[in-house]
């Protein structure tokens, strides 16, 4: 995980040592854990970060589903992995099937312990990181859609709730993939670039 957020880090140092920051779906969690940890963010939006409810069941399950995935990806079982990962995001199973026969999508597979990593499946059962939001002083823009799934729209809620400076809005009649041209006037009006 630090790797990660090392990563991030040393793309806003190349840029020019600040920036505003968008991230979409595990980007999100991913921003949001740069933005924790210090990095300097002047601005962040965060597009339906997928974090879950924090009951007993859906912990334990987002832990035993990041657990699969990886244990598939040990095993060089990659159909397999791609197909629990997507199935534990609610994709339709005829989507699941055609992702999981997908050449590409196995080429990148091993890359789907990434996202459970960053979301903290493996850890926190991907509950969201209250403390962690809690540090965020930045001003924070949390997007979500009005068609996505309830989870992605009460985290999102939630989320603007405990930050100390954070903005909620939803995109009307959009969903987790709203495209570029409903997402970049949102975000680029929260940057200042309007």
């Amino acid at each position: 995980m630090v790797r990660e957020v090392e990563d991030l880090g040393a793309l806003i140092t190349e840029a020019g040592g600040t920036a505003s920051v968008y991230g979409h779906s595990s980007g999100a969690g991913l921003a949001l854990l740069g933005a924790a940890g210090g990095l300097p963010i002047t601005r962040l939006v965060l597009h339906e970060p997928p974090y879950g409810p924090d009951d007993d069941e859906s912990t334990r399950s987002a832990r035993e589903l990041a657990g699969n995935v990886r244990a598939a990806l040990a095993e060089d079982r990659r159909a397999d992995a791609i197909k629990r990962f997507f199935a534990g995001s609610g994709m339709p199973p005829q989507m699941i099937e055609e992702m999981g026969d997908d050449p590409k999508r196995h080429s990148v597979a091993r890359t789907m312990t990434y996202d459970p990593e960053v979301m903290g499946d493996f850890s926190r059962g991907a509950m969201i990181p209250e403390d962690l939001v809690r540090a965020i002083d930045n001003p924070t823009l949390v997007i979500a859609g009005g068609t996505s799934p309830e989870f992605f729209v009460h985290t999102a809620a939630r989320i603007a709730e405990l930050l100390p400076h954070g903005t909620y809005t939803v995109l009307a009649g959009h969903d987790h993939g709203a495209p570029a041209d409903v997402v970049g006037p949102v975000v680029a009006r929260f940057f200042g670039r309007t």
